[in-house]
């Protein structure tokens, strides 16, 4: 069903020590900071019994199954309990943002309302899944995937938004365990749920390697520019960050040797700017190497060198071009290249 409502269905695992494939780890979820506490605590909370156990939007539960991996049946009596509840008015939203960095992970999840709704006893969930894990089931002799197996329930927070246009954000970290977990397969899963009904009114999940931190449809691992909302990843000089964040054209103004970023209009017939390198770029460079300052436009202008390390001798570098009336591989007095 999960491959079948992938839009509209989100489950999580929670495994019993006593009823998990051999030698797996699914038994091993934190709650909170306490190891292997999950299962009983939301057993607890569902007075879960019987195993397997499936509780539906926290309301509707079901409990037991089919022998020998006669999945079948247990299909025909889920998919009228999905039926009845998918699609029903919420009005909740949930966005899970945030940023991966090897292993350690800072997340944003912003719930808001579009609607008023009593914020009596409502809560937030945080979750940490591994999906798709391949194991072995010994009752049934075959291999399966075990989908969105709590690993961390990292957070249960406390819902103090109630009136339409008001939203509320979480944030924090954890660290995948780089040994134990695919981190491919690594997600977020936050819901919104009623603690004194048990009732799940919304749930959203994010893979960790799936954050858009701008929202403009470009995944942040292939994003130029991150924060900044720019979907159509537009890079003029082609230096790998994109122009919303790139305020240095290094193709077309800041090319070595044009350390002030000056451009002259020597034709005003001509929309065209043409560059100028001079001795205001020799002063300027020499700001740049006296302060120390590498965040400037300037300073990638000003590697003569190209040792990726200025300094004095790009001074000098630039001085002698400038007398010797050439720039590196720019042939001068040209139109759209460096004037002197």
């Amino acid at each position: 069903m999960l491959e079948e409502f992938p839009e509209t269905l989100v489950n999580i695992e929670w495994h019993s020590a006593g009823y998990t494939p051999g030698d797996s780890d699914f038994a091993d979820c934190y709650y909170y900071d306490s190891f292997g506490a999950c299962y009983g605590v939301r057993g607890s909370m569902y007075g879960v019994g019987g195993i397997p156990h499936t509780q539906w939007n926290g309301v509707e539960s079901f409990v037991g199954g089919w022998g020998g991996a006669n999945w079948e049946p247990a299909y025909d009596n889920f998919v009228p309990i999905y039926q009845s509840m998918v699609g029903a008015d919420t009005p909740y939203d949930i966005i899970i943002n945030g940023l991966k960095e090897e292993l350690q992970v800072t997340y944003e999840i912003t719930v808001s309302l579009d609607a008023d709704m009593s914020n009596a006893n409502k809560k937030v969930e945080i979750i940490v899944v591994e999906d798709k894990i391949m194991s072995y089931w010994g009752a049934v002799g075959i291999d399966h995937n075990a989908r969105n197996v709590g690993r961390h329930w990292l957070a249960t927070e406390d819902l103090d938004v109630m009136y339409e246009g008001e939203s509320q954000t979480f944030t924090g970290s954890f660290e995948i365990d780089g040994e134990a977990w695919n981190q491919d397969s690594v997600k977020i899963i936050s819901l919104v749920q009623d603690y004194d009904t048990y009732e799940i009114f919304q749930v959203q999940q994010l893979n960790v390697n799936e954050f858009d931190t701008d929202q403009d449809g470009i995944m942040n691992n292939d994003d130029n520019c991150m924060t900044d909302y720019n979907p159509g990843q537009e890079d003029i000089d082609g230096d790998g960050m994109g122009d919303a964040c790139d305020i240095c054209d290094n193709a077309n103004i800041f090319i070595p040797g044009n350390v002030n970023g000056d451009l002259w209009w020597y034709d005003t017939g001509n929309l065209d700017p043409t560059v100028s390198v001079d001795i205001f770029d020799v002063l300027r460079l020499a700001d740049i190497v006296t302060s120390g300052d590498q965040e400037s436009c300037g300073y990638q202008a000003g590697d003569m060198t190209g040792e990726g390390d200025v300094n004095v001798i790009d001074i000098i570098a630039l001085v002698s071009m400038i007398l010797d009336g050439t720039l590196g591989n720019v042939s001068l007095n040209q139109a759209g290249d460096s004037i002197l």
